[in-house]
């Protein structure tokens, strides 16, 4: 429902605001543009009987606020503040200011210690916010080894209009590799404990007296298990190609430049702790791109 309400009574000071600052030369030009008699649409607010709680339009109200305004239109949905939060973390996702990477990461962060995320895939969450689903999943695994959030096993998935429940408990964790028994005789392998036959070569599992093939009884030793488990060095490495391509992708597109970003870190509580992990992986990337040379 739309209408207009008064600015003195809409709140925003709930935690709804999706971005990480307010962009005043965005405010001034929607000003100048509202002085002009340009339309805005409406901001979108959440009223639980109480309070208007602001979710969508900022900076309009900002901008409204400069222009000697004191209303503004606006679209009321009811619903708890709990709501007008989670509505905020999906908002300008398609329109608006464009978000930058802090902005996305605020929502992020915030969408997956809301209450309304509880049980919900990371699929789903990025599709409310409006990123991929493995930056959230990135988000997600820092926020539970911080303790920020618990682990939960079983989320909400929804696929081709059915909604479903997935147990997620084994998602990321490595297979146990079962153990290999390889014949020194031979080569063959086998997955449990047996005999090789010094007679006709056959074998049989350790549990039973005689060769199942010439019925000699066993002579010699089991089968022994491999040293080794099968190599899995050519998975993790593609594996780990990909996360490296992932990780280079998201730090050329930051929008910061190199000043900028060294003055962030050096203000940061754990400023020194990242410098030195910046010079290992530094070193890491020159070796990787020494031997692709």
């Amino acid at each position: 429902m739309s209408t207009v309400l008064k600015i003195d009574d809409i709140r925003t000071d709930g935690g709804t605001q999706p971005r990480t600052s307010i962009d005043y030369q965005a405010v001034q030009d929607y000003a100048d543009a509202m002085a002009d008699g340009a339309k805005f649409p409406p901001v979108i607010v959440f009223y639980d009987g109480t309070d208007y709680w602001l979710a969508d339009g900022f900076h309009r109200v900002q901008a409204a606020l400069v222009a000697g305004r004191a209303e503004i239109a606006g679209e009321v949905h009811q619903g708890t503040l709990e709501d007008a939060q989670w509505h905020s973390f999906g908002a300008n996702k398609a329109n608006g200011i464009r978000r930058d990477n802090r902005d996305k990461q605020r929502a992020v962060r915030a969408a997956l210690t809301h209450p309304k995320s509880q049980g919900l895939s990371d699929s789903a969450i990025a599709r409310h916010v409006g990123v991929d689903h493995v930056t959230v999943a990135r988000h997600r695994e820092k926020l539970t080894a911080s303790c920020e959030i618990h682990k939960i096993e079983t989320r909400t998935a929804s696929r081709g209009g059915t909604t479903y429940q997935i147990n997620t408990a084994n998602i990321g964790r490595e297979k146990q590799q079962p153990t290999v028994f390889t014949c020194p005789t031979c080569g063959d392998v086998f997955s449990a404990e047996v005999w090789h036959c010094a007679t006709c070569g056959h074998h049989w599992p350790t549990h039973q007296t005689q060769c199942g093939n010439c019925r000699r009884e066993h002579s010699g030793v089991p089968v022994p298990p491999s040293e080794t488990a099968p190599d899995n060095s050519d998975r993790l490495a593609a594996e780990w190609a990909l996360r490296v391509y992932r990780a280079c992708a998201e730090i050329t597109a930051c929008q910061l430049t190199a000043k900028n970003l060294a003055a962030s870190i050096r203000r940061s509580d754990s400023g020194e702790r990242l410098k030195k992990q910046l010079e290992t992986t530094n070193e890491f990337i020159e070796t990787v791109l020494a031997d692709l040379a």
